[in-house]
């Protein structure tokens, strides 16, 4: 069962969404449960891992929500993230918190359904697991959990959330469809980086769990077109 916390202020809204959500699982057979609550600071002083989605207003009194999502990622990097706004301006900086998408108020069904189906995907996705045959064992790592793969020499270093670094024998070619096909690009030859795990990019560079990494420059147009079909909800 998928759980999605509705954090919107305007109780008509938050009412609106929550008759989305009925509907979307009635019409799909997705199994979900909802709770509504009326301010982030409440949220985020009483959140625990309990939610898969968080559908989160921007202006809401007492503690807005670009604020309110940035507690948020101290506590959960991986939930699902959706910011609802009147503008489309803020819904850019949403980046900087791996929202996953916005909604722009207001909004109707069809559009909704869209925006749950991304965010159910994306959490079922995080459930995908690669094994990796290490010299003493073979070892599942979640997709949600490698930053980037690095290829050095005849190795693979599978860099991940906790700062490990799982060596393998192989190469990205080896593993390139795989990985491309979930969510992943390509920075140069020997770097292969998450796309939900980017936490912004300038000029020839990315910032990834607070790294840098270069954008080799015949792989920077490719990487920012699969950066930007991610984000506006496409294909990578």
């Amino acid at each position: 069962m998928i759980g999605i916390a509705i954090v919107e202020d305007e109780k008509e809204y938050a009412d609106t969404l929550a008759d989305y959500i009925r509907r979307y699982s009635k019409e799909t057979g997705v199994a979900t449960r909802f709770e509504l609550l009326g301010d982030g600071m409440s949220f985020i002083d009483e959140y625990d891992s309990r939610f898969d989605i968080v559908l989160m207003d921007i202006a809401m009194p007492h503690m807005n929500g670009m604020d309110a999502a940035k507690r948020l990622r101290e506590k959960d990097k991986n939930v699902c993230l959706i910011f609802i706004t009147t503008l489309f301006g803020y819904a850019v900086k949403g980046y900087e918190v791996n929202a996953l998408d916005f909604v722009v108020k207001p909004t109707n069904y069809e559009l909704m359904k869209i925006k749950l189906d991304k965010a159910i995907a994306s959490v079922k996705k995080s459930e995908l697991s690669y094994t990796v045959a290490t010299p003493t064992e073979m070892r599942r790592i979640l997709l949600a959990d490698i930053l980037y793969i690095e290829s050095v020499k005849h190795y693979l270093y599978f860099h991940t959330t906790d700062g490990e670094s799982v060596r393998m024998r192989g190469s990205l070619k080896d593993i390139a469809e795989f990985f491309v096909g979930n969510g992943f690009a390509f920075l140069s030859g020997s770097l292969l980086v998450s796309l939900p795990h980017v936490d912004s990019f300038k000029g020839s560079e990315i910032k990834i769990n607070g790294e840098l990494l270069p954008i080799a420059r015949a792989y920077k147009s490719k990487f920012l077109q699969q950066l930007s079909a991610y984000i506006g909800g496409g294909k990578a």
